[in-house]
């Protein structure tokens, strides 16, 4: 064997190597793809509404202390 017949089959071989590893990933890409639209066409559609599910039954005790913390803490 001489060094040009180990050239060309190394040469050969990344080349083979980089097609394989440049096909797979293009698949996945594609089968991505087709799963996501798959997903997007079946899964139901869920709404948000527009009221908050956070209870605001605070106190007006609460807010006073909240308003004159921020407002020393500001002072500073």
């Amino acid at each position: 064997m001489n060094i040009t017949n180990l050239l060309e089959q190394g040469v050969e071989l990344m080349l083979l190597g980089m097609g394989m590893v440049f096909f797979i990933l293009g698949m996945l890409v594609f089968a991505i793809k087709g799963i996501s639209a798959v997903i997007q066409r079946y899964e139901p559609v869920v709404e948000h509404s527009s009221k908050s599910s956070v209870s605001t039954d605070i106190s007006e005790d609460i807010v006073t202390a909240i308003t004159v913390a921020v407002q020393r803490f500001r002072s500073k």
